[in-house]
């Protein structure tokens, strides 16, 4: 393994498209509610993203196997984005269907660039060295950034308007029409030169217990997350914290995302993946509790350090695992597939949850998933302890 001082070069691109991903993220559903869009609507259109998680990201990782390079695919998904994200600005606010339609075209890009992005961070590591944790994390301080900038640029009053969020879309765009121009500039390692046959028969190590209990723990772990995506800026939003400082609730979880992500190489050493996973989620079934009894904010504030847990332990021992279960020449399918599963969770979790904040309100709504969280990891516990890695 020859090392050198690269790994900064994918940190940076890890800090330019989080940038992009916590605009959407945090204020996209925001914008949809403004534009009139119900619960209902919101959980069918986040659905969309999480149907198109299930083949799109799946499909760039064959494209990039089968090409044998990262770099093209990548900067395709990126621009692609950037063209497509502010059709959803100009969106007359009358056809659903028509919103369904562009949601679906630009989650087709969107979905695969991030599973894309750590198969060509652990191909830098495989032959560099590095620490995927410590790389991982400047895309947790992309993700702050804008948040950051938030609360300066947004609107201070507690009544705002979708057109307020203009400067979402100025940026989303900004960042990744950057991260698309930079993935050029990145090193290729899946060289060309290699011309073995792709057998895919080596692909049924996904059928051993362990990994199907595995899957069955992403699977879950999105249909749990899809809600809270989806509704917990409405949930400030209805409890009367303005745009501005929502920022700092995702600004708090990322942080603390951040802190666990740059450390999780020692802590996947000393604890195992598997034991990540269920502490992940455990502290989802406490989070998602506090949340269903409205306490006083700066307990809701408190309560998002668990994001460390519930989003950063889970998401590093998947990423390993799954890196550890997939050959070598399917790595780029292997992860992909792994974003795949998690589409499936949040296609599910999506309507479920729109179905559930629509009949029982978000705190009926945050009651289930922290009841469902905990019934799934104690299961999971079991199943984990009779099949071993």
């Amino acid at each position: 393994m020859k090392k050198n001082n690269d790994g900064w070069r994918f940190a940076l691109f890890y800090f330019i498209s989080f940038c992009a991903v916590s605009l959407y993220g945090i204020y996209g559903n925001l914008y949809f509610r403004r534009r009139g869009v119900s619960n209902v609507e919101l959980g069918i259109l986040n659905a969309i993203p999480a149907w198109t998680g299930i083949f799109a990201p799946l499909l760039w990782g064959i494209i990039s196997d089968a090409m044998r390079q990262r770099k093209l695919p990548s900067f395709i998904m990126h621009i692609a984005c950037a063209i497509v994200f502010p059709l959803f600005w100009f969106w007359n606010g009358e056809s659903f269907l028509l919103l369904c339609v562009i949601m679906g075209v630009f989650t087709i890009f969107f979905s695969g660039s991030i599973p894309l992005a750590d198969v060509w961070t652990l191909d830098h590591i495989s032959r560099r060295g590095g620490d995927y944790g410590r790389l991982r994390s400047w895309g947790s301080v992309g993700f702050i950034t804008p948040l950051l900038a938030s609360l300066f640029i947004l609107k201070k009053t507690e009544v705002s308007q979708a057109n307020d969020l203009l400067p979402v879309f100025i940026g989303f765009c900004a960042f990744r029409l950057l991260s698309g121009l930079y993935s050029l500039f990145l090193p290729e390692y899946h060289s060309s030169s290699k011309k073995t046959k792709l057998d895919w028969k080596n692909l049924k190590v996904y059928l051993d217990p362990f990994v199907i209990t595995f899957f069955i723990a992403v699977f879950m772990s999105r249909f749990l997350f899809g809600p809270y995506y989806t509704f917990f800026s409405i949930y400030l939003d209805d409890i009367g914290i303005s745009d501005n400082f929502k920022g700092i609730y995702w600004i708090t979880a990322v942080a603390a995302e951040t802190a666990l992500i740059a450390v999780s190489g020692s802590i996947l050493k000393r604890f195992g993946a598997v034991l990540m996973l269920i502490a992940g989620l455990l502290a989802m079934a406490f989070r998602m509790f506090i949340f269903s009894i409205t306490p006083a904010w700066y307990i809701i504030l408190l309560t998002q350090t668990l994001h460390a847990l519930t989003f950063g332990a889970f998401h590093v021992a998947s990423i390993q695992i799954t890196n550890r279960i997939t050959p070598e020449v399917f790595r780029a399918s292997g992860q992909t597939f792994n974003g795949a599963v998690l589409g499936i969770g949040s296609l599910v979790g999506g309507v479920v949850g729109g179905i559930w904040a629509e009949n029982y309100g978000l705190t009926g709504l945050f009651r289930m998933l922290s009841i469902i969280s905990l019934i799934t990891t104690i299961v999971l516990s079991i199943c984990f302890a009779i099949w071993r890695m």
